[in-house]
C-alpha cells in the first residue's frame, strides 16, 4: 500500500485576501443568491469533476455577516494582496519542515463550482518545494508547501440547492502535502500528528474543531490513487486508511468476477422510462416524487445478479457503491434488484410488469432512480459506467464517521486550473526569509520556556494544558509571553508564580474547566484575572481545593461575582485553625463522618493533624 496525506490548517489573523477576521458567523448579516457555470483551464480543458457538479445545475444561498465578510468574499471587489502575516506565517513552516520557498509565488484558480466559493474558483499558490518529518515509523518526505482560501461553510444542502455561510471563506490556510512515502495506516497517523504538533508548536495557526483536517491518497498496486477528503479526528486516520487499502482490494477481486461474468462488455446505456408502471404505486418514496412531475428510470445491468448485494466491507455492498455514484448528480440513491422490494412499498405485479419492459433475465440485475428526467439519466449513466469499470477507479471521496468513505466525485487535474489575473506575482526576499528565520529562533525559546514552565507537572497534565484553548477569554490586560501563548497557560504561569501549587493550578484549568463546560456552564465569562484570583483565595487558604469548582461555576453564571463573592454566597469558605479546632470539639465527629459533612469547607489532612496532636 501506499500512502500521502494533505494537511489543511487555518493560520491565525486576519483573511487572506481581505482586511476582515472569522468569527461565528453571528449579527447582522446580508444574503444573496448565486449560480456558478463550469469554465475552461488554462490549456482550454474542462475538468471531470466540475463537468459532474454543473450537471447538478444548483443555485447557492449565501449568508454574509458583516462582522466577518465584505465585498471580497461576495466576489464584487477584486481581492486585495496577499495577507503579508499569512505569507511570514507559512514561510516560518516551510523553514520547520525544511522546504525551500520558491522565488516568485504564482497565485492560480481552482475551478470548483460546488457553491463553497462565491466566484467559482479558490485561489491557491505553491509557496515551498521538499523537506521532511520524521515518524516512529520512518521519515516522510514533504513534496509541496501551498498557501490558499478556505472554502465557505456549508449550512445545509438539497438537490436542487444549497446554502453557505461566508463568515469562514477566505480564511488562509498552508496545505502541506507529503510524498507517497507512507507504509500502513499507523504511520498515517503518525505523520498527520508529527505536522498538527509541529504547526501548533509555531503559536501561529488557529485551534479548535475544524481548524486543522486531513485529506488521504491511498493506494494498493491492484488498485488506483483514491484521494479521502475532510477526516477530522486525528484518531480515525488509522482506520480509514486501511479501510480504504481493504475496500480497492475487494473491489478489484470484484471487477475481475465481473469481467468475467460480462466478458469485458461495458453494459449498455439503455433507459427504460418505468413512470406509468408505478404511476399508481404505493411506494411512498417513489409517488411523491412522481406527483412533482418526476420520471422514473430503469436500466439493466446483463449477468450481474447478485453482485449489486455483495458486501466490499463490512456494512458496505456494491450497490451502495454505485448508489454514492447516483447521488453525486444529485438525486437520493438508487434501487436495486438485490435488495428488498418489499421495504419500498413495491407490489409484486410492478416489479414483474418492470422487469419484463427491461427483459431482465435470472442471470440479470437492474437498477431504478427517481427525479427529473435530466438528472436521472445522468444518474444512470454514472453507475452504468461505474459497474463496467475494469478494475478500481481513481476518485475523490468523504470520509465517513465510522472510517469509511464515499463517493463524492472524479479526481480533479491540471484542467481545473488556470492564472489568478487579479493579483500580480509575489516575490519572496531573502529578507522575508530572514525574517521567518528569526521568528523560527524565538519560536524555539519560547517552546523551551514553555516546557521548563510545565516541567513540573506529570506528561498527562502537560500535555492536557499545552492543548487547553478556547476554555477561557482573553483579558489584553494581562500580562503574557511567547511562551504563553494562551490564555489558560497564562494564568498558569502567573498563578505558578505567585505561589500557587502548579499541579493544583494545571487541574482546575483542564478537568475542572472541561468538566464545567460539559456541563453547559460558559466558561467564556471568565478571563486570566477572575481565574487567578480563584486559584489564589485557594492558595490563601480562603477556600479549599474541593471547593475551587465550586466558585468557578458561580463565577461563570454570574459574570459579576469576584472570587471572594462566589465563596461567600454559597457558603463555602474554608473553616481553618482555631474555628476548625472549636468545629472538631463541638461536632465530636470522627474524621469521616466531619468530611462527609464539611467536604468543601475543611482540608481533611489538617483536620487529621488536629485530631492526631489532640
Amino acid at each position: 500500500m501506499l500512502c500521502g496525506i494533505e494537511i489543511h490548517q487555518r493560520i491565525a489573523g486576519r483573511k487572506l485576501f481581505c482586511g476582515c477576521y472569522p468569527s461565528d458567523g453571528k449579527g447582522q448579516c446580508a444574503t444573496f443568491t448565486r449560480k456558478l457555470h463550469a469554465v475552461l483551464s488554462e490549456l482550454g480543458e474542462l475538468d471531470s469533476a466540475v463537468r459532474l457538479e454543473a450537471v447538478r445545475e444548483r443555485s447557492f444561498k449565501y449568508g454574509a455577516p458583516n462582522r466577518s465578510s465584505c465585498l471580497v468574499e461576495a466576489d464584487e471587489e477584486p481581492p486585495r494582496e496577499v495577507s503579508p502575516d499569512a505569507l511570514s506565517a507559512a514561510l516560518v513552516f516551510c523553514q520547520f519542515l525544511n522546504s525551500k520557498p520558491v522565488d516568485e509565488m504564482h497565485i492560480m484558480r481552482k475551478n470548483v463550482i460546488d457553491g463553497s466559493n462565491t466566484s467559482g474558483f479558490q485561489r491557491t499558490a505553491l509557496l515551498g518545494t521538499g523537506g521532511a518529518i520524521e515518524t516512529p515509523s520512518g521519515k516522510v518526505r514533504i513534496l509541496a508547501v501551498c498557501i490558499e482560501e478556505e472554502s465557505a461553510g456549508i449550512v445545509e444542502g438539497s438537490e436542487r440547492e444549497a446554502e453557505y455561510d461566508l463568515s469562514r471563506l477566505g480564511v488562509p490556510l498552508v496545505e502541506i502535502a507529503t510524498a507517497p512515502d507512507i507504509k500502513s495506516g499507523k504511520q498515517a497517523q503518525e505523520a498527520a500528528l508529527a505536522i498538527g504538533t509541529l504547526l501548533r508548536k509555531t503559536g501561529l495557526v488557529q485551534r479548535g474543531i475544524g481548524s486543522i483536517r486531513q485529506d488521504l491518497n491511498v493506494s494498493v498496486p491492484e488498485g488506483a490513487r483514491v484521494e479521502i477528503k475532510g477526516v477530522q479526528a486525528l484518531e480515525l486516520i488509522e482506520k480509514t486508511v486501511e479501510l480504504e487499502a481493504a475496500r480497492q482490494v475487494a473491489l478489484a477481486a470484484l471487477s475481475a468476477e465481473i469481467q468475467t461474468l460480462t466478458g469485458g462488455k461495458p453494459a449498455e446505456q439503455v433507459f427504460f422510462d418505468l413512470t406509468e408502471i408505478f404511476s399508481e404505486t404505493k411506494s411512498q418514496l417513489v409517488s411523491k416524487q412522481l406527483k412533482t412531475g418526476a420520471k422514473l428510470l430503469g436500466m439493466k445491468l446483463p449477468k450481474l445478479a447478485g453482485i449489486l448485494g455483495k458486501e466490499i466491507l463490512p456494512g458496505r455492498r456494491f450497490g451502495t457503491e454505485l448508489s454514492d455514484y447516483a447521488k453525486s448528480t444529485g438525486l437520493r440513491g438508487i434501487i436495486h434488484s438485490d435488495e428488498s422490494m418489499e421495504k419500498y412499498g413495491f407490489s409484486e405485479d410492478e416489479i414483474s410488469e418492470s422487469s419484463a419492459a427491461m427483459s431482465i433475465g435470472k442471470t440479470d440485475a437492474f437498477v431504478m432512480v427517481v427525479g427529473d428526467e435530466k438528472r436521472a439519466r445522468a444518474a444512470l449513466s454514472e453507475v452504468a459506467s461505474r459497474a463496467s469499470y475494469k478494475g478500481v477507479p481513481g476518485e475523490t471521496r468523504r470520509a465517513n464517521p465510522d472510517g469509511t468513505s464515499s463517493y463524492m466525485r472524479p479526481l480533479p487535474g491540471k484542467a481545473r486550473l488556470y492564472p489568478e489575473t487579479d493579483l500580480t506575482p509575489v516575490q519572496i526576499t531573502k529578507e522575508m526569509i530572514r525574517t521567518a528565520s528569526l521568528m523560527v529562533k524565538k519560536i524555539g525559546e519560547a517552546h523551551e520556556e514553555k516546557e521548563e514552565l510545565l516541567s513540573s507537572l506529570n506528561s498527562d497534565l502537560s500535555s492536557q494544558l499545552s492543548s487547553a484553548r478556547g476554555l477561557i477569554s482573553h483579558n489584553p490586560s494581562f500580562p503574557s509571553s511567547s511562551s504563553s501563548p494562551t490564555p489558560e497557560l497564562a494564568a498558569f504561569a502567573e498563578a505558578v508564580k505567585q505561589g500557587v501549587d502548579p499541579k493544583l493550578a494545571a487541574s482546575a484549568i483542564t478537568n475542572t474547566l472541561q468538566s464545567l463546560k460539559r456541563e453547559g456552564a460558559d466558561t467564556k465569562q471568565l478571563d486570566e484575572p477572575r481565574l487567578l484570583s480563584a486559584l489564589l483565595l485557594c492558595k490563601n487558604s480562603k477556600i479549599t481545593k474541593a471547593a475551587i469548582a465550586n466558585v468557578l461555576k458561580e463565577m461563570c453564571n454570574d459574570s459579576g461575582a469576584t472570587a471572594e463573592g462566589a465563596a461567600k454566597k454559597l457558603g463555602i469558605e474554608k473553616i481553618t485553625g482555631s474555628a476548625l479546632e472549636k468545629l472538631l470539639k463541638e461536632e465530636k465527629l470522627e474524621l469521616s463522618g466531619l468530611m462527609a459533612k464539611y467536604r468543601l469547607q475543611v482540608d481533611a489532612q489538617e483536620a487529621q493533624e488536629i485530631i492526631k496532636n489532640r
